[in-house]
């Protein structure tokens, strides 16, 4: 849907949520008319892509990122702008490679496990076999699984089921005596494109190397198993793991006018994988924030409380950026109004959920906050962005959120999201400049409500 119809619906709509005196409606068609013709937030993408890259936790790229940031906002006009030192851990990808030796010799494209223990050197060789599921791994007959690889390959039932298994698969299949894992791209679609993604090892079994595989070897493999064939596969990750390493959280804020010292986080995670240039993920989640609150300033509007922006550290392989804001910040916690996070793509933003998990008991609270944040939903309805859903905000958030701030996760469409999710192809050129526009308008208006609405949730 167009912006600039949105505006007159907008002009035109009830004030639905909105105190006494207080219409936020004129601001908001300020703000989403500077974004119909908005072209900072893709340049400023695309310079973090093309000239900065992948930026994994303790590297040079997220370095460069870091110093970059910082040096934009200053730019930019924000004020108090600053980094947050935060320790993280650095794994490095070495050489990786990986072959089907029977029935067929094929290679296969693959990529290391985040945090993924190397195999011996030259690579191990043994045979596969295929489970759907942790469950169906549990239930192996005793022996079925020793000393082979074991394949996790199931249809695509949504993010959750596969990063469980993402995350937990390794030291399941290492009980069961396995010597490494291969997971199959649990997406929609892949173009032989394997995914990477952290996994959690657990101390009471021994680490097995894990990678994943594109989603057209897994599938070959499966048939050839589900033909009775033997599947032989050699395997050779060669990766390292260092000391922890300084990196930081990047914060910029824009003072509000009339309550200055309460405050509405925006923000995304500035790390990314070492594997394509972290776009999508989240690369352009940053981009937006940073606009978003210089859309406000831009149209001439200073709502009642500060806004503070927020590139968070090392979400991908140990969200230790949110949990190192959350310790920072604890001593002005009760002075957060709310926070706002985008990781999830550049689909359009369709709606935010709402996360009041530390309301978790008081009903009568809650229900207050979903009636106040659903008459603010109504502001976003014209631009096609008016779905309010309780659920999870985000990881970045989730700590200051868990200890009683309000969370608001944004709503975007995904279904192009999950086929280059952790893999080379998260790359700028995927970015539609349209829908960046439109996402634009969505997150500064919610935004904008957050920090001018009269009342706090």
């Amino acid at each position: 849907m167009p912006i600039r119809p949105c505006l007159v619906l907008l002009l035109l709509a009830p004030a639905f949520g909105a105190a006494p005196g207080w219409d936020p409606r004129p601001g908001l068609a300020r703000i989403q008319a500077e974004a119909t013709a908005n072209e900072r937030a893709y340049a400023n993408l695309q310079w973090l892509c093309d000239r900065i890259g992948h930026r994994l936790a303790g590297s040079k790229g997220l370095e460069a990122a870091v110093a970059w940031s910082r040096d934009e906002m200053r730019r930019e006009g924000f004020q108090n702008v600053r980094t947050e030192k935060v320790m993280v851990p650095r794994w490095e990808r070495g050489p990786e490679k990986a072959e089907m030796l029977v029935p067929v010799r094929k290679p296969l494209r693959v990529l290391a496990l985040g945090g993924s223990v190397s195999t011996p050197q030259g690579g191990l060789e043994a045979d596969l076999v295929k489970v759907g599921s942790l469950a169906e791994l549990e239930g192996l007959p005793e022996g079925a699984a020793r000393g082979r690889i074991v394949l996790f390959q199931a249809p695509w039932k949504g993010y959750g089921e596969y990063s469980e298994v993402r995350v937990k698969g390794a030291s399941a299949a290492a009980r069961k005596g396995a010597l490494a894992m291969l997971l199959g791209a649990h997406a929609p679609r892949t173009l032989d494109t394997p995914h990477t993604g952290v996994l959690h090892y657990d101390e009471k079994v021994p680490r097995i190397p894990a990678a994943g595989i594109s989603l057209e070897a897994a599938t070959q493999m499966q048939r050839l198993l589900d033909g009775g064939a033997t599947v032989r596969v050699r395997l050779d990750l060669q990766s390292r793991e260092y000391p922890d390493a300084e990196s930081a959280n990047v914060v910029g804020e824009l003072r509000g006018g009339e309550k200055p010292e309460e405050i509405v986080v925006v923000g995304g995670h500035l790390d990314s994988w070492d594997v394509g240039q972290g776009a999508q993920d989240d690369g352009v989640g940053c981009m937006l924030a940073m606009e978003a609150a210089q859309l406000i300033h831009r149209a001439g509007l200073k709502p009642r409380r500060t806004i503070r922006v927020v590139f968070f550290t090392n979400e991908e392989n140990g969200s230790r950026g949110g949990a190192a804001y959350l310790e920072a910040h604890r001593a002005e916690l009760d002075r957060h109004a709310g926070a706002i996070e985008s990781d999830i793509g550049n689909g359009l933003i369709q709606g935010f959920s709402l996360d009041v998990r530390a309301l978790q008991g008081d009903e009568a609270r809650k229900q207050r906050a979903k009636e106040m944040v659903q008459g603010l939903m109504e502001h976003l309805k014209p631009l096609g962005a008016g779905r309010l859903s309780s659920g999870w905000s985000g990881v970045d958030i989730g700590p200051t959120v868990a200890a009683g701030v309000p969370g608001f996760g944004a709503g975007h469409d995904t279904t192009r999201y999950w086929d280059v999710h952790h893999t080379e192809a998260d790359t700028f050129d995927k970015i539609d400049k349209q829908d960046l526009r439109k996402n634009l308008a969505i997150l500064a208006s919610m935004l904008y409500l957050l920090a001018d609405m009269p009342e706090r949730l």
